[in-house]
């Protein structure tokens, strides 16, 4: 991620709250996609990996892991969370357009738009080609991200509410539909917790299903399988624009 950082990654116990709901089921696509059109060896590694809750949750589903993040805050919380596996999960500073793993995975993912913090295309080609040469022969690299139709795009705001042992804290993000010349997507969030209200507010790039596909044409990776956040079968160009793509290395 670069530029500023969102002011609740400041707090990376609140920031782990208002994004633990799902974490589970997540995890439990990513093994399965992992099952059904990967190479069959269970390490992941996770860019940007933020408190390490989907590591963890692979931990459990046997695996071995590393992630690495650009937050100090972040990393010594995903530390203490996964220092009861030793060996089996490394934690590391790194940025997604500079880290380069020193070992192969099965299984790389990069969730929840994260790559649309990269803001420019010799960024995101960056991110994918480290990625792909960090893939085993046949793994799978799983990107998430939700897609613009420019023209058809509506402001929307989403508002939950979470709780874990005794915390308490309501997130609402608003976001801004880009234009196809900027292709900035405006995302303003509100973190309220103990009466404390965290606002902040960051532009993401914003990619069309033609923008995406050209991008990774370019890369080193080509789409194997899409799916919805649902974990069911979609498009690219379908009607859904919350999208898990399924990539793969290209062979020559």
């Amino acid at each position: 991620m670069s530029g500023r950082l969102p002011s609740i990654y400041a707090d990376p116990g609140l920031y782990d709250l208002v994004h633990a709901e799902g974490t589970d089921d997540e995890a439990w696509l990513l093994d399965l996609l992992a099952h059904d059109h990967g190479c069959g060896i269970k390490t992941a590694l996770e860019p940007a990996c933020g408190t390490g809750r989907y590591l963890a949750a692979l931990l459990r589903r046997g695996y071995q892991v590393e992630g690495y993040d650009a937050a100090s805050g972040m990393l010594d919380f995903a530390r203490k969370r996964l220092a009861g596996w030793g060996k089996r999960a490394r934690i590391v500073r790194g940025e997604m357009t500079k880290y380069r793993p020193r070992a192969r995975f099965g299984l790389i993912f990069n969730l929840l738009s994260t790559f649309r913090h990269l803001m420019t295309d010799k960024e995101a080609l960056a991110h994918l080609k480290l990625m792909a040469g960090a893939l085993e022969p046949d793994g799978i690299f799983v990107l998430g991200l939700d897609l613009s139709k420019y023209g058809e795009d509506q402001p929307d705001e989403e508002v939950w509410e979470c709780r874990q042992g005794g915390r308490r804290a309501k997130h609402v993000v608003m976001s801004l539909p880009p234009e196809t010349d900027t292709r900035r997507e405006r995302i303003i969030n509100f973190v309220t917790s103990k009466g404390a209200v965290l606002e902040s507010s960051y532009d993401l790039r914003s990619y069309s299903a033609d923008e995406l596909q050209e991008l990774i044409g370019r890369s080193p990776l080509k789409i194997e399988a899409v799916y919805g956040y649902d974990g069911k079968p979609a498009a690219l160009h379908g009607p859904e624009t919350a999208l898990w793509l399924v990539l793969k290395r290209k062979t020559e």
